[in-house]
């Protein structure tokens, strides 16, 4: 759930690992891009489609067996819990702003779990060094803008609020 920066980066990491099918919902149309470029074998928008029937469907009648909620928004935890396999997992790997209203029978009713990770472990840190040395990771096409440090608030922090839909990340390069 989500192409945000988040989204996409769990999306490369999946595909590092091996992982067979990785679904996106997405609804901004250049993220949906991203999330193709990234890997993604299916990109739904859930505002045009059934995002749960979608997912079902494309796991033979029933769901994923994990669901990555990166969005942080009521509707994708809801719809994570509601596409989830019988005894799969959701997991938040999102940021939450606001309080959200959350009902653990989604999750109940089909004995799923629902785990929560931060990725501040010594052993996420080595994993992902591990990942970038061996060429498994690339995160350069995460890098959408490259502003000097002079910069770094109109070119930089300013863009990625009023286009965040259009970039990743924005580098900060400190030397000419």
């Amino acid at each position: 759930m989500g192409g945000g920066p988040i989204g996409l980066a769990v999306v490369e990491c999946l595909r590092a690992r091996g992982v067979g099918k990785v679904i996106v919902s997405e609804v901004s149309a250049a993220r949906q891009a991203f999330a193709k470029e990234f890997g993604a074998d299916y990109v739904v928008d859930p505002r045009t489609n059934d995002l749960v029937a979608t997912s079902r469907e494309l796991n033979n009648g029933e769901g994923p067996d994990i669901v990555f909620d990166c969005a942080g928004v009521p509707a994708s935890i809801s719809a994570a819990c509601a596409s989830v396999r019988p005894r799969g997992t959701v997991v938040n790997v999102a940021i939450w702003e606001k309080e959200v209203p959350f009902q653990p029978n989604m999750l109940v009713f089909r004995e799923a779990k629902y785990q929560a990770v931060l990725g501040y472990r010594r052993v996420d840190f080595e994993e992902v060094v591990k990942a970038l040395g061996s060429g498994a990771l690339k995160p350069s096409k995460m890098i959408t803008k490259r502003v000097q440090l002079e910069d770094v608030v109109e070119g930089g922090i300013k863009t990625l609020i009023a286009d965040k839909d259009k970039q990743v990340k924005i580098l900060v390069q400190v030397a000419s």
